[in-house]
């Protein structure tokens, strides 16, 4: 789990439609101009293709060939700079080649909103403990949430609230 950094103050939105004069650009082309500035390509090179493995649904899940402008949806990708993928299906495949990475990302993003805070480096023990017991019942979400939830600091931090 490698999150990026937030973005520098002065970086412009992409705003929900297209600017004037880029009405036949495809989102991937819109990010591609972040991606040209230093200061955000890091993180753009990290969380779009994420993104482009989804392209084919829109804001509402519906599933779409081509954008509104009439131009085909681009699903292609890389998944931790190793894993190609041109679909949505290879994109899951992707991911189960990296089931633990995906997963400790997953549990650890989890045990922090839980825990309505960042994690500090003594919780790396209760998320290897949350993943090693969700791995045993196959990385299903059942068995993460529960994993979380029966976490030390988690339980931690309910005993502290009962008080």
């Amino acid at each position: 789990n490698n999150p990026p950094e937030p973005p520098p103050a002065d970086v412009p939105t992409l705003g929900e439609k297209p600017k004037e004069g880029e009405e036949h650009l495809t989102l991937r082309e819109r990010l591609s101009m972040h991606r040209e500035r230093s200061d955000c390509r890091g993180c753009h090179e990290q969380i779009d293709p994420l993104g482009f493995a989804l392209e084919n649904f829109n804001a509402i899940g519906k599933w779409r060939e081509k954008y509104q402008n009439g131009r085909k949806v681009d699903m292609e990708g890389v998944l931790f700079r190793k894993h190609k993928f041109t679909n949505v299906v290879e994109f899951k495949d992707a991911l189960l080649l990296e089931k633990e990475r995906f997963v400790r990302g997953l549990a650890g993003h989890l045990l922090a909103f839980s825990l309505g805070r960042q994690l500090s480096p003594g919780d790396q023990i209760a998320l290897d403990e949350i993943v090693e017991k969700s791995a045993v019942k196959g990385f299903r979400m059942q068995s993460i949430l529960r994993a979380v939830v029966f976490s030390k600091p988690f339980r931690s931090l309910a005993s502290l609230e009962k008080k």
